[in-house]
């Protein structure tokens, strides 16, 4: 009779606590975004980094080094660091001096 009574009370009180389970509608997004898509954000601030040291001379001779360090480098750093988690429809900031070419 014992166990019987514990075995209710154990489901009476899962049965109650069960809304403290639920998510919200953003926590696939944030697991999302701090399992894969933070990881790929500072693999292609390292890859970004590798291109840009390739296209330095070229950007130098054509007048693009802005627009090159803003492509390669900027905008991957501001997308990885400077959005917030879980936030997939970040846009990074508009530079005005982006006139090259």
């Amino acid at each position: 009779m014992r166990k019987i009574a514990v075995v209710i009370l154990v489901l009476a009180l899962l049965a109650t606590s069960v809304p403290a389970w639920a998510g919200t509608e953003y926590d696939r997004d944030i697991v999302g975004d701090t399992m894969f898509a933070r990881p790929l954000g500072v693999a292609s601030i390292a890859g970004g980094a590798a291109l840009w040291v390739v296209s330095l001379p070229f950007a130098v001779l054509t007048g693009s080094l802005h627009k090159t360090t803003q492509t390669l480098i900027s905008n991957p750093v501001s997308y990885t660091f400077g959005r917030r988690v879980g936030d997939f429809d970040y846009q990074p900031p508009v530079n005005s001096k982006v006139d090259d070419r």
